[in-house]
Order: C-alpha cells, then sequence, then structure tokens
C-alpha cells in the first residue's frame, strides 16, 4: 500500500471479507504520519459501521486525531460540517458516512478546495454503478490517493469492475464496450471471451491487492456449510396450495405469452408484477405462514395444533427443525447466529426463542447504533449469557464481528449469494478458534430450492469469469417472465400430489440426522478451508427446473384432490385464513 501512494496509484484492498482491512487501513494510515506525511485523509464509511471504525481507530492507534463527520440531526450535522471542515488542520482523519457525502452542504464542502491527501472508501463496491449519485459525488472529490475497500470486488458483473476502475483510473479506462461484450450467455450455452478474461486479470493486478483466508491465516477453522431441507407443515402446504390457486389464471396467461416467445426479457406488465407479488407470497409462506394477516388467528380455538404458543413451532417446518436443532446445540456448548431476510420473520422466530428461554440479542434495520453496539459487545463478552443472536441478513451483513459464535443458521437465502457469504463472515473471520457450521434451512420440493439454484449458479458465474458475467447478470437481476415462471412452478407437482404425512416422513429430522448435523470434527483434522456438503436428508426430488414446460404443471391447478378450485380466483388472504380456520 505503501508502494502505490509512493507510485501515485490508487488501489483497491480487495481482501476476503474478515481479513482486516479495516485495521491494515489504520496501519497504512498511521505509516504514512510516521514517514511525515500528515492528513487530511477522508474515510467514507456505511453508517452501520462507522462505531466500529472509531472504536478501531482509539484502539491501535489512539494519537491518529480522528473526528466523526456524521449526525441524523440537520441542525448538528452542519454544527460539525461548519466546525470541522473549516478547521481541518486539527485532524488527522475525518470520519463520515456515504449518506453524509450525499447532503448538498457537505457535497460541496467535501469536493471543494479541499486536497485530501487519502480518500477510504469501505465497502467500496458503493461506486460499482457509474451512473448512481454516490459515484457522481466521491468522483468529484480531490485527493492524492483513492483507496478502496471490498471483500466482494465485484457481486454480478463486469460493468461493476469497469466502474470501480473508472473512478479509480478514469484517463485510463474510458471504453466500457469491451467489458460488456466479453461474455454471452444464453439458456443453451456460456459463451466466453477467455481473451478479454486473460487482459482482465491482467488490468486487475496493477490495482488491488486480494488474499484469502486460507492464503493468509493457516490456523482459520473451516468453514462447513450444510443444507437442511424441511418439509412443509400441513399449514404451509394449505396456504402454499392456496396462493398457487389464487394466481392461477396469471400464471396460465404468463405461460402461454412466455411460450409465444414474449415477455422474456424486461417485462412490466401487470401480470409481471403479480408473478413477482406472488414469489414474494411463496417466499413467506415456506417461512412461517403466521406472516399473513389472520393466519395466526385462523388456528386459535381449533383443535389443530397444541395451543397458540406450540403453534409458532408446529405450523412450520422451518421452526420444528430449528427447534431440534438449538437444544442440542445449547446442549453442546454451541453459541449460534441466526439469519433472515424478514423482519416479520424475525419477530416470529423471537417469540419462539422466548418461550423456550433462550437468552438471546437482536439485530435488525430498526436498531440504532449505540444499541447495536451494545448487544455486540454484550454477546462477544466473555461467560456472555447470550446463546443466541438473530439477525436481517442485510442489516447484519456488514460491520458486525461475531467470532464468539460457531454456528451461523441461515432461515432463508438471499437472491445475491454474496449478501449469504457476508452474513457467514460475521463468525467466520480471523480470530475464530472453532469449525464455524453454517446451516442453509431450505423448505423442501419448493421454490426456495429455484431461489438457492440461482444463486449458486451466480456464484459459479462469479467464480468462472472473474466475479461475474455482464450479460447473465443482467438478465438474473431483471427476471423475464419465463424464469419466473419456472421459479414459481418448480415443485409444482410435489407439492400438489404429495400429502402432508408423505412430506414430513421424508424429511423429517432424526435423532441420527441431528448427531449429524452438530457433529464437529477437530480442526487440527480438517483442513483451513471452507467446505460445502449437502445434507443427507436431502433426497432426490422429482421436479427438475432444467425441464420445466410452462404449460405443464399450471394445468392441473384447477382440480386437485378431487376438489374444484376454479371459482376462487379472487379469493383474499383473509379468505384462505378463514377457509383453513373451516377446514381445522
Amino acid at each position: 500500500m505503501l508502494y502505490m501512494y509512493e507510485n501515485n496509484t490508487n488501489m483497491i484492498l480487495g481482501d476476503e471479507m474478515g481479513l482486516g482491512k479495516t485495521l491494515q487501513t489504520i496501519a497504512f494510515l498511521a505509516a504514512l504520519r510516521e514517514r511525515g506525511i500528515e492528513g487530511p485523509h477522508l474515510v467514507i464509511v456505511p453508517l452501520s459501521v462507522i462505531s466500529s471504525w472509531m472504536q478501531e481507530f482509539r484502539r491501535w492507534c489512539p494519537s491518529m486525531r480522528v473526528v466523526r463527520l456524521h449526525s441524523a440531526d440537520k441542525a448538528e450535522r452542519e454544527r460539525l460540517r461548519k466546525s470541522i471542515v473549516e478547521d481541518l488542520g486539527k485532524y488527522d482523519v475525518i470520519l463520515t458516512t456515504y449518506d453524509s457525502v450525499k447532503v448538498p452542504e457537505m457535497k460541496r464542502s467535501l469536493s471543494g478546495r479541499v486536497l485530501w491527501r487519502v480518500v477510504v472508501l469501505d465497502e467500496g463496491h458503493r461506486v460499482k454503478n457509474h451512473e448512481a449519485q454516490i459515484s457522481q459525488v466521491v468522483r468529484k472529490i480531490h485527493s492524492e490517493l483513492i483507496l478502496l475497500l471490498t471483500g466482494t470486488p465485484l457481486q454480478n458483473n463486469l460493468r461493476e469492475l469497469w466502474s470501480m476502475l473508472y473512478y479509480l483510473h478514469p484517463e485510463t479506462f474510458v471504453d466500457i464496450t469491451p467489458f460488456e461484450t466479453a461474455f454471452e450467455l444464453n439458456t443453451s450455452e456460456l459463451t466466453i471471451d477467455r481473451e478479454m478474461l486473460k487482459k482482465a486479470h491482467y488490468m486487475l493486478r496493477p490495482f488491488m491487492l486480494r488474499r484469502l483466508k486460507k492464503e493468509v491465516e493457516k490456523i482459520l477453522p473451516p468453514r462447513v456449510e450444510t443444507k437442511v431441507m424441511c418439509p412443509l407443515s400441513e399449514m404451509q402446504q394449505f396456504w402454499y396450495k392456496r396462493l398457487l390457486l389464487k394466481n392461477k389464471n396469471i400464471l396460465l396467461r404468463a405461460g402461454e405469452n412466455a411460450g409465444k416467445g414474449s415477455s422474456d426479457g424486461e417485462d412490466t406488465s401487470q401480470d409481471w408484477r403479480k408473478l413477482q407479488s406472488l414469489m414474494m407470497q411463496l417466499r413467506k409462506c415456506c417461512n412461517h405462514p403466521f406472516l399473513f394477516p389472520g393466519a395466526e388467528d385462523s388456528i386459535r380455538g381449533s383443535s389443530w395444533g397444541s395451543g397458540c404458543d406450540e403453534s409458532i413451532i408446529t405450523t412450520s417446518g422451518k421452526i420444528e427443525n430449528l427447534d431440534r436443532l438449538l437444544v442440542k446445540l445449547k446442549d453442546k456448548g454451541h453459541r449460534v447466529v441466526i439469519f433472515s431476510q424478514f423482519t416479520r420473520f424475525l419477530d416470529i422466530i423471537d417469540d419462539y426463542l422466548r418461550m423456550r428461554g433462550y437468552a438471546f440479542a437482536r439485530l435488525d434495520g430498526s436498531t440504532n447504533r449505540v444499541q447495536r453496539m451494545v448487544h455486540i459487545q454484550e454477546f462477544n463478552k466473555p461467560n456472555s449469557p447470550y446463546f443466541a443472536f438473530i439477525m436481517s441478513t442485510r442489516a447484519g451483513g456488514l460491520g458486525v464481528n461475531l467470532q464468539t459464535a460457531d454456528t451461523v443458521i441461515l432461515m432463508d437465502s438471499d437472491w445475491n449469494p454474496q449478501v449469504d457469504m457476508q452474513a457467514m463472515a460475521r463468525c467466520h473471520r480471523i480470530g475464530q478458534k472453532k469449525i464455524v457450521h453454517v446451516y442453509r434451512f431450505i423448505s423442501a420440493g419448493t421454490m426456495e430450492e429455484r431461489v438457492v439454484q440461482r444463486a449458486q449458479k451466480k456464484l459459479f458465474l462469479d467464480t468462472m469469469v472473474n466475479r461475474g458475467s455482464t450479460a447473465q447478470a443482467q438478465k438474473m437481476d431483471k427476471m423475464g417472465t419465463k424464469e419466473v415462471l419456472e421459479t414459481l412452478a418448480f415443485g409444482i407437482d410435489q407439492v400438489f400430489d404429495k400429502s402432508e404425512e408423505e412430506d414430513r416422513e421424508k424429511h423429517y429430522l432424526t435423532d441420527e440426522d441431528i448427531a449429524e448435523l452438530i457433529d464437529r470434527v477437530d480442526p487440527a483434522e480438517m483442513k483451513t478451508a471452507p467446505i460445502k456438503r449437502t445434507s443427507s436428508l436431502k433426497k432426490n426430488q422429482r421436479s427438475n427446473a432444467a425441464n420445466f414446460k410452462e404449460t405443464a404443471p399450471l394445468t392441473s391447478l384447477r382440480i386437485f384432490q378431487g376438489m374444484d378450485y376454479s371459482a376462487d380466483k379472487n379469493a383474499t388472504l383473509g379468505d384462505i385464513a378463514t377457509e383453513w380456520q373451516k377446514n381445522c
């Protein structure tokens, strides 16, 4: 990094998540000061990690004069701006946030007559879109050197690579065209311009330092990822079927259009938006039926289940598996971090943990900065009473270090695999002394399997083409009607043909299964590298997304199990809840 500074070359520190990019940056700025190269330096970070940065500066370089330039209060922000920016000579480092630099007054002050010694962008992939507001703002900030920090140099495509290189060296990377045309992916084959790939590797080499955990930290225990297939409960199967039936006309109509070759790209039609909404509803159903209004009330007073409290567990296959898994994990002395995309699902998990008497902390988008810091410190302190930490995947994916936990449970999966990777890295990072086990819960035979497949495909392409294919990522980020249909139709034949008892028998966690899942091998017997395995619980699935036919499974939506639902296409969520109550 000092070499790059001496040669006036902007750079990317792209070390894998958990390798201490924050500490390396602090050491770099301190080394500059030791050489007589004073600030001011500008460090721009996400709001969620600004407190962590302040703590690290105080811990590792307390003599460095660091000030935080951020406030949610407009008047206080203006006071800070005037007192700090107008007297920069008093400080070595100005620490601020991406949101702050977009404020007009702050933008003018930071990009005016000030020449910063070094500008640091934490989570530097924030500038991966060169047309975004934040990219345009930071390009106007003048500095001697730019340092981008990112554990995921490119999450999607080569356009992102060009955007970051263009920010670092706009005089060199003028034309985006070669980065956009290097790859072409269609339904039948992936075409790669391998010569362009070699050039991309070659171009990155002078500007980026990237190291992996297995290369740097030889004693870091491995990460073991296991897919745990969860059966749908009786109530989940009912809601899943009824949601499909409620939208069957839209599915059939969209399937006919897709079969004619239309609506395969960017479809903004009303039907397409309804399909997207249905996809979200099915994802909720896979987590817990109580996420729907009226669903929880519909079981009160019925003979189904064993009471309102216990019904939190018995109405969701995922919570049932979680319940059985947590008992064994706690008995063995493990500590757990539980992630979900849905804050309302976290509410249900919150209720469940309280009912079982587990001590836990929680972090989501509504957690303020002070609470966030206190929860993390309390969880990590020696002899902490907390057994679990529950958090939303996006809110907890950055700036959270939980090396004291050795188990990660992903209750659902993100479309972007890098988001899940960031979640796993909260525990699997330098300082971890134990093997980290990651359990990815997937509702068996549902569209959730397709979500995971799609994310894995994206991660595979990410590796194949050095962090992504532009053509494929654009298709994946903008799902056309055909792919939405493929996702929704995945597992339809299983959901409608199998009984609830058959499904539970197939995917029920036995005591032997639980023992296998929590089995921890001695770190000395394993290589220090992430390991992925598929749980022995995962049986062969009858549905194959690659062989999906738009019309074949959808025509069976009208009648199943001898009942005609053709007249129920206008049923509301409340109607479905009422119907469940009548059938109980």
